[in-house]
């Protein structure tokens, strides 16, 4: 135990840190799986509005009301979504200060933790060996069809927070549009 633990009165003995370890799995994981468990319901939920709104015997002020509604649910799971972003994020911390600082996997051994290989955040060191350097890029997938794998600098952005943030982004701008159209359309009447 550091001298730095010791002065904070912080005395984990290994078992209350392995308990925890798992906690903090078990917490990351439920947060994770509840993002793509809402995303789901979401993408359900605006396909059965959009086909009740989109039809075409719908009047303009269903339409707008549908919209309306769509914008605020599109706008509630998108700020559900980074919320539950953040938690994750903050457990996954805890997750690697538990790794670095109790279970001692420093130099070469840094990302060979659960939460150090996924969020890749480097050391507090100057100079990285030619292998950790190497494991802090970003995982770069390829195309089904391709042997080659996606670029560095497209890869960085290949990741389940940028398509989620697509889905929001992209349903609130069409959902926002057709709501103004049809308060047009109402007030041309």
């Amino acid at each position: 135990m550091t001298d730095k633990k010791k002065e904070s009165g912080n005395n984990y003995d290994p078992e209350n840190i392995r308990q925890e370890y798992i906690a903090v799995v078990g917490y990351h994981g439920s947060l994770v799986n509840s993002r793509f468990t809402i995303a789901g319901l979401y993408v359900a939920a605006i396909g059965f509005l959009a086909g009740a709104i989109l039809a075409k015997d719908v009047s303009w002020i269903t339409r707008a009301g549908g919209s309306g509604l769509a914008c605020w649910l599109t706008l509630s799971l998108w700020i559900l979504e980074l919320r539950s972003r953040a938690l994750f994020t903050n457990v996954a911390h805890r997750g690697i200060d538990i790794e670095h600082n109790y279970w001692n996997l420093i130099d070469d051994e840094w990302f060979d933790g659960f939460f150090s290989r996924q969020y890749k955040e480097p050391p507090n060191h100057d100079h990285l060996s030619e292998t950790l350097a190497r494991r802090m890029e970003p995982d770069r997938p390829r195309f089904g069809w391709s042997k080659k794998p996606l670029s560095q600098s497209i890869s960085k952005f290949v990741s389940h927070s940028m398509g989620l943030d697509l889905l929001y982004a992209g349903s609130g701008v069409f959902w926002l549009a057709l709501f103004i159209t049809s308060i047009v359309k109402i007030l041309s009447c």
